[in-house]
């Protein structure tokens, strides 16, 4: 490793340390700690996340769900060791306190939400396999393009999502990047166990049948069983969930996303704002029939062309990006670095619009811990005329819908334009013409 490219790597160390035990968000963090803090005791994180949410539907008689932790398990014991850490130094098992269940949207609006002063160590040490994640990912950049490095150490994204809201997007990142490295060197059990843990996010299983499809075009049917029995390792944990709690597993993981309504960062967030749901309803099948009818398409073109997997990967999750019906701030983080390795300025814009829509629908909420710590604003005067007054019912009601339906409409232009300028291969991602 040269000199220019330490620095840049102790640089981004440096910048994320810093910052990560002053931020977060709240919700994101509660939901990893308390996963934690029931695996320790011996608990099934998905019998508690499906109590939860029954006991939501039943109180409320309403299709709710608790949003705790919805993924693989693969995350709880990357995070464990790191966990563990923080018990061992002493700190507050749960610092982000609930003494009753929560109901409502955010946890700084409940009457029994407190904080922990440990909840600053608990940020810091909890999100380091996320500032490693990114750390990994910019050696890996460094060893391609010094410029791409710098570009991702110093991304207002990468930092705002991994070291200060404290998501794990940089470990699916990195995990698909290592996955394709693995696969030109011919390593296809180790690229399949690698792979496996970019699942933890189901939508990361939208590039399975290209990644077999390219393996079968390159190595052969081989190739596909390596790759298969690495993946089947990586999936042992989720296996043994699925045994032992079936309908609880099967609901956290599939249930609650599938039948989310749509949010985030695409321009179906309109259909919440319909008074007609069997209308919505009916927009969104259609819709949902389409995109499918587009993956198709995407697939069979995949397997009559000579993409490379960098760019057939980068090609899904430009296709997830666009056409699904949950977009939140997070998941571009997954594609960011394969994307600078592809189109660069592509990259940075649209980075700039997922930093904009962060920091409009989160903003506040991410810099938290500290300010609960100087005032309690949940008692300030002003807090019931922003949210109940005339200012909060414009900005609820009519601003704040036309200001995001508008950048998800950007959004969504930018992102099918660059789809459609990928699928014509005439570009090329750096790592499947370099060896790194």
């Amino acid at each position: 490793m040269d000199k220019d490219l330490k620095r840049i790597i102790v640089l981004a160390l440096i910048l994320r340390l810093i910052i990560a035990p002053f931020t977060g968000h709240l919700w994101d963090l509660a939901t990893i700690q308390d996963s934690l803090y029931y695996t320790v005791r011996g608990d099934n994180v998905y019998e508690l996340t499906y109590r939860l949410s029954m006991k939501i539907q039943n109180a409320t008689d309403l299709p709710i769900f608790y949003e705790g932790y919805a993924y693989l398990p693969q995350l709880i014991y990357i995070l464990l060791p790191f966990y563990n850490l923080y018990l061992y130094i002493g700190g507050d098992p749960r610092p982000i306190k609930i003494t009753s269940g929560p109901i409502g949207i955010s946890l700084v609006y409940e009457e029994n939400f407190y904080l922990s002063t440990d909840v600053f160590l608990f940020s810091a040490i909890i999100k380091m396999p996320f500032i490693l994640a990114d750390i990994l990912i910019i050696y890996i950049l460094g060893r391609v393009n010094r410029r791409l490095a710098l570009v991702y150490a110093l991304s207002s994204y990468s930092i705002l999502i991994s070291a200060i809201w404290g998501m794990f997007e940089s470990i699916i990142a990195l995990a698909l990047i290592l996955a394709i490295i693995l696969v030109y060197r011919g390593k296809f059990t180790l690229a399949g166990l690698v792979y496996g843990f970019s699942l933890i996010k189901l939508y990361t299983m939208l590039t399975f049948p290209p990644i077999v499809i390219y393996l079968y075009k390159r190595s052969g049917f081989k190739s596909i069983v390596e790759f298969m029995s690495g993946l089947i390792i990586s999936q042992i944990p989720s296996i043994a969930y699925l045994i032992l709690s079936p309908r609880e597993f099967i609901y956290s993981i599939i249930v609650f996303h599938a039948l989310r309504p749509p949010s985030g960062l695409t321009p179906l967030r309109a259909l919440n704002l319909l008074e007609d749901l069997y209308l919505s309803s009916i927009i969104l099948s259609i819709y949902t029939l389409a995109s499918i009818l587009i993956y198709s398409l995407i697939l069979y073109y995949i397997s009559r062309s000579k993409l490379g997997l960098g760019i057939i990967i980068s090609i899904i999750l430009l296709y997830f990006l666009t056409f699904s019906k949950v977009v939140h701030e997070q998941y571009y983080l997954s594609l960011y670095p394969l994307l600078l390795l592809i189109d660069y300025r592509r990259a940075r814009v649209i980075e700039v619009l997922f930093v904009t829509y962060t920091l409009l629908n989160t903003g506040i909420f991410l810099a938290i811990p500290p300010i609960l710590f100087v005032i309690d604003y949940r008692f300030i005067e002003f807090k019931s005329d922003f949210i109940y007054g005339d200012l909060g019912i414009a900005l609820g009601y009519v601003v704040g819908p036309l200001l995001f339906f508008s950048l998800a409409v950007i959004t969504f232009t930018i992102l099918l334009k660059t789809l459609v300028d990928l699928t014509r291969g005439n570009v090329e991602c750096y790592l499947d013409t370099s060896k790194i």
